[in-house]
């Protein structure tokens, strides 16, 4: 049975890949089936991810621990997507690994935590990653929130920086009582150095959001792409489905819709597939889904 809330939560450990993939293939289903509910799983879509875990692996968890999961491969997933997006081609697809050194890892780890997560851990299954959180995370200066794992570039011009460079202003400045003249003289040098000090570390801040805005740049040119290609599948899928005469009700004609918003390599097997063979495909992908007997 699935877990029920009230019960006496026991610990988990997400240490199996095959249960991390089964998990992931669950959830990306009952999003195609159901949707979401806003960027996560609706109630009873993780009642079904619960069984299927359960039935085919005998490993046992509620829905929030199922959530928390959740979450934390998304985090994972827009931290891996950063570093993707970084120049250098850092990231290697054969062994979904990146290419940096200790330094550039300790730097990265120091703007976003997730990132040490990926140095340790790499990404577990990339390609169901993309089709189940791209479109859902954050991926703009203007779609940042509370939640976001990438940095709001306000966040590069804390007050508490501003504090801390004008409480050290405020310390030089202060001459000793009994050293009128040399304390002047102090004042001004240790004035000039601490607007150095602030003029670099505000250049550095203002390099860090330059960057930042490259990498959203990119990642938003890349998914404008990636939907006009979308767009030019489905208006190709529809086109010859149409010429099936199914008909609007029809099973087939659900489970081919199905289908074509489900994954770009879906709609591609769709087009190049003879017309005799399409009413045996769709029906064999509608049993997956429960559409057919």
């Amino acid at each position: 049975m699935y877990l029920d809330m009230s019960e006496k939560k026991p610990r988990v450990s997400w240490k199996s890949e095959a249960v991390d993939k089964a998990f992931l293939e669950a959830c990306l289903d009952e999003v195609t089936i159901n949707g979401r509910e806003g960027t996560s799983l609706k109630g009873c879509s993780w009642k079904v991810v619960g069984e299927k875990l359960k039935n085919e692996h005998n490993f046992i968890v509620d829905r929030a621990q199922m959530k928390n999961r959740y979450d934390y491969i998304k985090k994972k997933f827009v931290s891996w997507v950063k570093l993707r997006n970084k120049t250098g081609n850092l990231y290697n697809p054969v062994t979904n690994t990146f290419s940096m050194s200790d330094e550039e890892w300790v730097a990265e780890g120091k703007l976003d935590k997730y990132v040490e997560k990926l140095r340790n851990a790499p990404l577990i299954c990339p390609d169901l990653c993309i089709k189940l959180f791209e479109g859902v995370v954050s991926t703009g200066v203007h779609c940042w929130g509370p939640s976001s794992t990438i940095p709001h570039p306000a966040e590069e011009f804390s007050a508490h920086d501003m504090d801390e460079d004008h409480c050290t202003q405020m310390e030089t400045d202060a001459p000793h009582a009994s050293d009128e003249s040399s304390g002047r003289s102090k004042h001004h040098e240790g004035q000039g150095n601490s607007k150095r000090v602030r003029r670099n570390t505000f250049d550095d801040d203002l390099r860090e959001v330059g960057k930042e805005i490259v990498n959203v740049a990119k990642m938003l040119v890349e998914s404008e792409r990636l939907n006009r290609e979308k767009e030019d599948d489905v208006d190709a899928c529809m086109e010859k489905l149409e010429k099936m005469e199914w008909g609007e009700g029809d099973p087939r004609y659900d489970t081919a819709l199905l289908l074509f918003g489900e994954s770009a390599d879906l709609r591609k097997v769709w087009l190049r597939l003879k017309t005799s063979s399409c009413e045996s495909w769709v029906r064999n992908a509608g049993r997956k889904y429960r559409l057919f007997e």
